[in-house]
């Protein structure tokens, strides 16, 4: 058997979206107090036929990846080369690994026949909140007394993380599909985002097994505050699809109100007492809301970004253009895990957290 590890990172840019409703009105403003923070590499590392494989990736303006180096390199052929996903496979065609990025959430997911050949120490590395420094998380995937999927020994160099305990799945008709899965939440103020660890074991009729590991960073998703640590002046800032720096201020107020929301470059505004939309251009908005709840108030930010004409990234490995998927299946970074990732949000917002959707996030929420 072919032995190779795939270790993957995926960092995501910013994603902007905005429906601008209402009266809209051009606005300029003074760059934002607060920049965007320097690109900090992710890594993910995921065991396969007991070697460590890391690549190491990159992204551009609305979280499209940019480029991705697969280390080492030797055997593997990349068979999607898309700007939102890049599928390896090695020679064998025993192994596959799928990184992507989807809205804010970023993914990693690798792909065998058994779960001893994705069962090992993996770990991952990466900017959670776009502060320019990288928290890490260890982990070991192994097997339980019964057999089935394991993951134990997770860590974080971020003490103030909240680490799940592993929960276990098994499907609906006996142990054809068993599961387990871990996530780590990690808080900022206002804001929280969980990176969901996952592994699965599928069995056959005919007692062939199949078997999946994915590390899933979910989107910004916004949490409530004290009314007094939530008011005051935001900025906002990413890039667009032309790679300028976009940046937003506003002022939040006790009763939820937005006011004085200024935008660089140009942009329409439209302001609705609680409601924002800042829109650069049809496909780059930025959607803020708020909600005030007793003495609590959430300050959601929604960035959304689409660069249409974004290049394919670059890799390292030879690339093979083919008609069909030679993937068995879920190649389209959805992983649909049992006891996902859930709760995140667009941007700062609310939303799903699939253990497969994986976006970007190069903005930051001041």
């Amino acid at each position: 058997m072919q032995r190779n590890t795939f270790l993957s990172t995926l960092i995501a840019g910013t994603a902007l979206a905005v429906l601008g409703a209402g009266v809209s009105a051009a606005h300029a403003a003074p760059a934002p107090t607060t920049p965007v923070p320097t690109t900090v590499p992710t890594t993910t590392t995921l065991p396969l036929f007991g070697v460590q494989l890391t690549v190491d990736l990159t992204t551009g303006p609305g979280g499209a990846l940019s480029s991705v180096s697969v280390n080492p390199a030797d055997g593997l052929t990349a068979t999607k080369d898309k700007p939102n996903k890049v599928v390896f496979v090695n020679d064998a065609g025993t192994a596959k690994v799928v990184v992507s990025g989807h809205d804010g959430r970023q993914g990693v997911q690798v792909k065998a026949g058994a779960l001893a050949d994705i069962s090992g120490d993996g770990g991952w590395s990466g900017d959670v909140f776009g502060t320019g420094t990288a928290t890490t998380v260890s982990f070991t995937i192994g097997a339980t007394t019964e057999g089935g999927p394991d993951i134990t020994g997770v860590t974080s160099s971020d003490a103030t993380a909240v680490i799940g305990a592993t929960k276990y799945h098994d499907g609906e008709h006996g142990h054809d599909h068993q599961a387990a899965s871990a996530k780590v939440t990690f808080s900022a103020p206002g804001q929280t985002r969980s990176l969901l660890i996952a592994v699965e074991l599928h069995t056959g009729d005919d007692g062939t097994t199949r078997a999946r590991s994915s590390v899933t960073l979910g989107r910004l998703h916004a949490v409530a505050q004290p009314v007094s640590d939530a008011t005051g002046v935001k900025t906002w800032s990413g890039q667009l699809c032309s790679g300028e720096t976009a940046g937003i201020t506003y002022t939040v107020n006790a009763d939820g109100t937005v006011t004085d929301v200024t935008a660089t470059p140009t942009a329409q505004i439209a302001t609705n007492g609680n409601h924002v939309d800042v829109r650069f251009s049809d496909n780059e908005r930025v959607r803020i809301r708020t909600r005030l709840d007793g003495d609590n108030l959430t300050v959601s930010v929604d960035p959304r970004i689409h660069c249409h004409d974004a290049p394919d990234p670059t890799v390292n490995t030879p690339i093979v253009t083919t008609t069909t998927d030679p993937s068995q299946h879920g190649d389209d970074g959805h992983d649909h895990h049992h006891g996902g990732n859930g709760g995140g949000g667009g941007g700062n917002g609310g939303g799903d957290d699939h253990g497969g959707h994986d976006g970007g996030h190069d903005g930051h929420h001041g």
